[in-house]
């Protein structure tokens, strides 16, 4: 299989393909031709010629077969469309994965693993090690730990497993958007995303106790991470309160951009009458209108860190589970408007 195999296979240039798989983020193309092309890859077993690599590099070596395979697990979406900040990190971690010789040759979500398609994918396969993304249940946690020797989960809270974990801690990233609306004068704050066994609706309820804020139950909107659950917590805001919050706080940013969308049919504001912020930070963040404030997750440093651990894992380079802690970093931008100063940041 060639580079224009490939390309041919997914409809595009040979360029396309090119910069899809050397891309430092996974940022480059639509999202609907990058998924395109990673499955030809993964359905292919195409391996790009690493002699034109190391030639452009200045190094000398010949073409080199996979010194290993990897599967990319969905824990808590049921696909990469339900979730576009695992959509974004999954094309990040195939991109890393295969930079370093070991491709992403299985992609499936936990919730498939009572089908025998998927039962018998996960056995042909035989892959060296898996990363995992977001959480999952404990009968997940046996499945994954019978089928897989390595595994690396990658999540926003530590999990209960033996495993190396990459950690964006979402506690964290909810306090620094409760604290930022609070900075900006905001005392009235609702919250749009799951409550229960949820770190984030921990923090937030933290957080409205510790800055002595309205403690109001109908300003909490206990809907999923979604578009869907977004779009519906805003009508459950709209529906419940004689008075809205001045600000709320969405799990998720796919949840805030359809929140956003329901308060814009409703002819509310933002960030003027009702500001937003969210967390995740994913791509479409920075092109709604008004742009959203956010709490972003660096994604491409989460990829190359996961990939990292999990060669290490293979090569028992480390036996101890490794817990890697990366930083969050508040994204200003237009949906969050300052009571203090009569204007929006």
């Amino acid at each position: 299989m060639t580079l224009k195999e490939v390309a041919a296979r997914a409809g595009v240039s040979v360029s396309t393909v090119s910069r899809i798989i050397n891309s430092a983020d996974g940022s480059f193309a639509r999202k609907e031709t990058q998924d395109r092309v990673w499955a030809v890859i993964k359905e292919t077993g195409y391996m790009p010629n690493q002699s034109a690599r190391n030639l452009k590099r200045g190094k000398n070596g010949g073409q080199q077969t996979p010194a290993g395979t990897f599967a990319c697990i969905l824990g808590r979406a049921k696909t990469l469309d339900d979730n576009p900040f695992f959509a974004q990190l999954a094309q990040v971690i195939e991109q890393q994965a295969m930079e370093r010789n070991y491709p992403v040759r299985l992609s499936y979500s936990v919730f498939d693993i009572k089908m025998i398609s998927t039962l018998e994918k996960i056995e042909s396969a035989n892959v060296d090690g898996a990363i995992v993304l977001g959480r999952f249940s404990e009968a997940a946690t046996a499945f994954l730990e019978s089928h897989y020797k390595n595994i690396v989960y990658v999540g926003r809270n530590l999990i209960h497993a033996e495993w190396d974990q990459v950690i964006c801690d979402g506690y964290e990233a909810t306090q620094m958007a409760i604290e930022h609306l609070v900075s900006y004068g905001h005392r009235r704050i609702g919250y749009i995303g799951e409550t229960d066994d949820e770190t984030r609706y921990q923090a937030y309820r933290d957080m409205i106790c510790k800055c002595g804020l309205e403690d109001n139950r109908r300003f909490v909107c206990n809907v999923p991470h979604t578009g869907e659950g977004g779009y519906r917590g805003a009508d459950l805001l709209l529906r419940g309160c004689a008075e809205l919050p001045t600000a709320v706080f969405c799990a998720a940013d796919v949840s805030a951009i359809a929140a956003l969308r329901r308060f814009r049919e409703a002819r509310i504001k933002v960030p003027e009458q009702l500001s937003i912020i969210s967390m995740d930070n994913i791509e479409l963040s920075s092109y709604v209108s008004p742009m959203l404030t956010t709490v972003g997750m660096p994604i491409a440093e989460i990829g190359s860190m996961a990939v990292q651990l999990l060669i290490g894992r293979i090569h028992k380079q480390h036996r101890l589970p490794l817990k890697l802690y990366l930083p969050n970093k508040l994204m200003r931008r237009e949906s969050v408007f300052n009571i203090n100063e009569g204007m929006y940041i």
